[in-house]
């Protein structure tokens, strides 16, 4: 599946998609105001997932390590 396929998919996803991208952007942010890596592992049906966050419009980027809040 293409990186757009499952950008749309999210847009047109249903509540407790939304409610779970939601939780992880919470998560993440908080790790990033903690200073922390914003990378949170997960393992889900024997798979070991790792979600990162690289960029935030306006509050992260990854590469400068910079925080605006």
């Amino acid at each position: 599946m293409k990186n757009e396929d499952l950008e749309q998919y999210l847009s047109q996803a249903e509540q407790p998609v939304k409610d779970f991208m939601a939780e992880v952007l919470e998560t993440l942010g908080k790790k990033v105001t903690k200073e922390e890596e914003p990378l949170i592992k997960l393992q889900y049906f024997g798979a070991n997932i790792e979600i990162k966050l690289t960029s935030f419009e306006g509050v992260y980027e990854l590469e400068r390590h910079h925080i605006n809040m």
